[in-house]
């Protein structure tokens, strides 16, 4: 029984460390103290090694910050993490086309669409047509993506606001994007 209790406190001892961290990541985000934000990721992962929204904020700041090939092995972390999520795969391929690994992009792509299709119609009764075309580009499927912008459009011509975001977020170009990040590495 001491020893249930004993092992109980060492985990709530934790997870009241991994909170305060987790506070202190979100105000160094909101300052755009992105380093010390990174640090304190990196000690809830030393912390919990399974922590998957550590592994997920600390690739978002890594990406933000520059250094893609950390945020895609974090990527190829949350994968392993969390092997039905599309987020990851897509992650992990637009990633590798900053690389110029086009094969091994596309295997991933390929991936983020099988495991997007197991729950589409989920999506589809939880969210709007723009999030569902973002949902689309972000695993690769342009074609689809744009298809669902265009029909929208035509449907609510006067909806003149809205419009003019599906109309930009229809001109989005997934190349233009790679290349400017691949600038922007240089």
């Amino acid at each position: 029984m001491i020893l249930i209790f004993v092992l109980f406190s060492c985990n709530l001892s934790k997870e009241k460390e991994i909170a305060t961290l987790f506070d202190k990541v979100t105000a160094n985000r909101i300052s755009g103290n992105k380093s010390d934000a990174i640090k304190d990721c990196e000690k809830i992962i030393s912390i919990d090694n399974s922590n998957i929204d550590a592994y997920k904020v600390l690739s978002e700041l890594t990406f933000q910050t520059g250094n893609f090939e950390e945020s895609l092995r974090l990527n190829k972390k949350l994968i392993e993490l969390d092997p039905e999520s599309y987020k990851y795969y897509s992650n992990t391929a637009f990633l590798l086309m900053l690389f110029d690994k086009k094969e091994e992009s596309e295997v991933y792509y390929e991936k983020a669409r099988k495991v997007f299709s197991k729950k589409e119609q989920e999506y589809w009764s939880k969210t709007d047509t723009l999030s569902m075309a973002t949902m689309l580009m972000t695993i690769g499927d342009s074609v689809r993506s744009k298809t669902l912008l265009k029909s929208y459009i035509e449907r609510r011509p006067n909806d003149s606001i809205y419009r003019k975001v599906l109309q930009e977020f229809n001109n989005y170009n997934h190349w233009e994007m790679v290349n400017q990040l691949r600038n922007y590495m240089k």
